[in-house]
C-alpha cells in the first residue's frame, strides 16, 4: 500500500516540502486537514453533530470528534476534502454546499504524538434526518447530537456532564436512538480556541435563514 504523502509547512504556512503521514506525526510537522462540522436546528434548538470515532481507530478511539474530517494529501486542495463526507457519512455534497469558516491552527501535542494542523474548516447545515446517513463502520461508530449551548457550558467548565442523542445510523435497520451523558474527556483534545471558533461559526450559520 502506497504511503500517504502530506505537504509540510512552517508555522507561517509557507510550504517547505513533503513527508509521509507517519513522519509528519513523529516530527510534529505542520500539515493541512479538511474539517466539516454538521449543524442542525430542530424545534428551535441548535445542535452540533459529532462523530464517535470507531473503537479500533489508532488515534483517539471511541472519542467524539469532527463530523467528517481527513488529511489533505500533498497534491490536494480543500475542495478535494469533500470526499471525506461521502466516505464517512454516505452523504454526497459539493464544495459549494459548505460554508467556509477559515483556516484554524490546531496543534495537539501528546507525548510522542505531535499533530500540528492547519485545519481548513467548513460547516454544513443538515436538513436531512440523521438516520439518512450511512456510516463507514471502520471509521465512525455513531453520530452524536449535542446542543451548542450544552457544549459551550462544558467547555467553560460550568457543568461536568452534558446529554447527547446517539444515532447508530445504518442503511438496513430502523434507527434506534440512545441517550447518553458525556464528559470533556469523551471529546478529542482539540485546542479550546479551536472549539470556541467552531461554536462561534456554528451559531452564526444557524442564525442565518437559508
Amino acid at each position: 500500500m502506497e504511503t500517504e504523502q502530506l505537504a509540510i509547512f512552517t508555522e507561517q504556512m509557507e510550504r517547505i516540502g513533503v513527508q509521509s503521514r507517519a513522519e509528519v506525526h513523529a516530527q510534529g510537522s505542520w500539515h493541512e486537514t479538511f474539517h466539516c462540522w454538521f449543524v442542525q436546528e430542530v424545534d428551535g434548538k441548535h445542535y452540533l453533530l459529532f462523530q464517535q470515532r470507531a473503537a479500533q481507530k489508532k488515534d483517539f478511539p471511541a472519542l467524539l470528534d469532527i463530523t467528517a474530517a481527513g488529511h489533505l494529501l500533498s497534491y490536494e486542495t480543500p475542495r478535494d476534502g469533500v470526499r471525506e463526507i461521502q466516505e464517512e457519512l454516505g452523504l454526497t455534497l459539493t464544495f459549494t454546499d459548505l460554508f467556509p469558516a477559515g483556516i484554524i491552527q490546531d496543534p495537539i501535542l501528546l507525548g510522542s504524538f505531535l499533530d500540528r494542523e492547519f485545519c481548513h474548516v467548513y460547516l454544513y447545515k443538515l436538513t436531512q434526518p440523521i438516520t439518512a446517513l450511512i456510516l463507514q463502520r471502520d471509521e465512525v461508530a455513531a453520530i452524536v447530537q449535542i446542543t451548542v449551548e450544552d457544549f459551550a457550558q462544558l467547555l467553560q467548565q460550568k457543568v461536568h456532564t452534558i446529554p447527547g442523542h446517539n444515532y447508530l445510523s445504518d442503511q438496513d435497520n430502523i434507527q434506534q436512538v440512545t441517550h447518553s451523558s458525556y464528559k470533556i474527556t469523551d471529546f478529542c483534545p482539540h485546542n479550546p480556541e479551536y472549539y470556541q471558533a467552531i461554536l462561534h461559526h456554528a451559531e452564526q450559520l444557524l442564525r442565518t435563514k437559508l
